[in-house]
């Protein structure tokens, strides 16, 4: 059977005091994945003695208010919009099991159980399409990580890898999980990999644990590879495990294994076969990296640009990145910029991706040679308790299709530059407003001269144009031959793209009959 791939952010958190967003980040979803899941957070922070604060459970009375709003809401968009929405809540309990958003197939059967352990719930919605999904797992034991102890694979069919917190495929990565660091530090036992070495069967998935920007591209998001677009054919692909998980900018990935889709669990009577992966990432594919029980098993690398035909046309991917500026400890008033801009190419422009951190990215292509784009870049920490404060920048990604020759232009905030595929190809290219930057520090601190760049480099904005991908570097069919046994193993795809960005693909589990 043939399958699309449809992705969506399956951690977004709404606070009981966000509850008026519920509009506006649904409507921001729809620009930006491609269906809406909701977990609804009943828990807010309390004043304690000596100023400390703790969370817990909000009144049951405003729980119901709310759960009833979010109820109606979504339940009506879905009757009147072709546009999918799954609703669900976070669950913590006392903390032994590990956190899980628990999701529903029907929202207007949707009841919100705060049971102190994983297993009543298991319990409670054993007669319904229910699902619970663990994520930042890899916390320790009994303090919010996952307990694979009390781990129902009919349940929860997949887990989250990686998140706002960090990866909890394993303690020993180089994606830390030390956002949230009073929460860790991160274990083995309870990580992803430990729950596939005690013979868990379950998907993976990354998504933000995001409580303030739907789907927000640094936190992660989820891929599920679907036989249609409809909330039986998602939740199907949910049950069976056909999912996939990305950090940042889309990376799909896709594996099959004799007929069988990733998620597949089967035997065989044959000696060895061959795994078959494609990806389609945004970037140059650095490697692609199989799994077996867990540990790293083989590696194959990616390819190396061969357009040499500068009469053919090459299909390239390249990232625009707008933000850095003035440092708002010196100038507060400058913690936002809007980008205003267009690109024209002599050639076709085949997509785009938005690389966003707010509401204010946007893009319209205006015919096939010319986008014309908006994003806000942000450099504050923002008014929630959960917000992240690091600085923003924002961006896009686009597909361009054109001779090595051709020209492309960029125009944005006022400024022309022009460049030739070719040079998207041979390196990264960066535009700096440092006029700007000199007639701020002229104007607030008189400073006219100093000995080296730094007073207004480092107070300037910038534009970014990273190197540019060609089309066999970024998407890649693939093939790994393993041997079988007659013990059941399991092996999972890591795609890791030259920049960093990683995904992960949800494995297949084989024994030999």
């Amino acid at each position: 059977m043939d399958y699309q791939d449809y992705i969506t952010d399956l951690h977004l958190n709404l606070h009981p005091d966000q509850i008026e967003r519920l509009p506006k980040w649904y409507e921001h979803s729809k620009r930006v994945v491609d269906f809406f899941t909701l977990a609804y957070y009943p828990y807010h922070m309390v004043q304690c003695p000596g100023g400390f604060k703790a969370e817990e459970e909000i009144d049951s009375e405003l729980m119901k208010e709310q759960w009833d709003f979010i109820k109606d809401c979504l339940g009506t968009k879905n009757k009147t919009e072709n546009y999918i929405s799954f609703i669900g809540y976070e669950w913590q309990g006392t903390g032994e099991d590990g956190d899980h958003n628990i999701y529903f197939k029907n929202d207007q059967q949707a009841n919100i159980q705060l049971s102190p352990r994983y297993q009543d719930l298991v319990k409670l919605f054993q007669a319904q399409a229910v699902i619970g999904i663990p994520h930042h797992l890899a916390y320790s034991l009994g303090n919010r990580g996952k307990n694979w102890r009390t781990h129902d694979e009919r349940f929860s069919p997949f887990v989250e890898v990686y998140s706002h917190h960090g990866s909890s495929e394993r303690d020993r990565t180089n994606l830390t999980m030390e956002r949230h660091i009073h929460m860790g530090p991160r274990i083995e036992d309870t990580s992803v990999v430990s729950g596939l070495k005690q013979g868990q069967h379950f998907g993976i998935i990354a998504s933000g644990d995001n409580h303030e920007v739907p789907a927000m591209v640094k936190n992660g998001r989820a891929g599920v590879w679907a036989a249609e677009y409809s909330k039986e054919a998602i939740w199907e692909a949910f049950t069976e495990r056909r999912t996939y998980g990305f950090t940042d900018s889309k990376i799909s990935v896709w594996m099959q294994c004799d007929d069988h889709p990733m998620g597949s669990i089967f035997t065989t009577d044959q000696k060895e076969l061959a795994l078959d992966i494609a990806t389609v990432a945004n970037g140059k594919i650095e490697r692609v990296e199989l799994y077996k029980n867990g540990e790293l098993d083989q590696i194959h690398l990616g390819k190396l640009a061969t357009q040499t035909d500068t009469n053919t046309p090459v299909r390239v991917k390249f990232r625009l990145e707008c933000g850095w500026g003035p440092n708002i400890k010196f100038f507060p008033e400058f913690n936002e910029k809007i980008w205003q801009g267009e690109l024209t190419v002599d050639g076709d422009v085949i997509s785009v991706e938005q690389v966003y951190s707010s509401f204010d990215n946007s893009y319209e292509m205006l015919n096939k040679q010319k986008v014309a784009f908006q994003a806000k870049s942000q450099k504050n920490g923002g008014d929630h308790w959960m917000r992240d404060a690091a600085m923003r920048n924002e961006g896009f990604i686009f597909e361009i299709e054109a001779l090595p020759s051709a020209k492309m232009s960029l125009t944005i905030n006022g400024r022309q530059e022009d460049y030739l595929i070719s040079d998207l190809l041979r390196t990264s290219h960066l535009i700096v407003f440092e006029d700007e930057a000199k007639e701020l520090l002229k104007e607030r601190v008189g400073l006219e001269k100093y000995y080296r760049s730094d007073s207004w480099y480092h107070n300037a904005y910038k534009v970014k144009l990273y190197q540019a991908a060609t089309e066999e570097q970024y998407a890649i069919s693939d093939q790994f031959v393993v041997p079988i046994t007659k013990e059941e193993t399991s092996y999972f795809a890591k795609v890791v793209q030259s920049d960093g960005q990683v995904a992960w693909g949800s494995p297949i589990w084989i024994s030999k009959v």
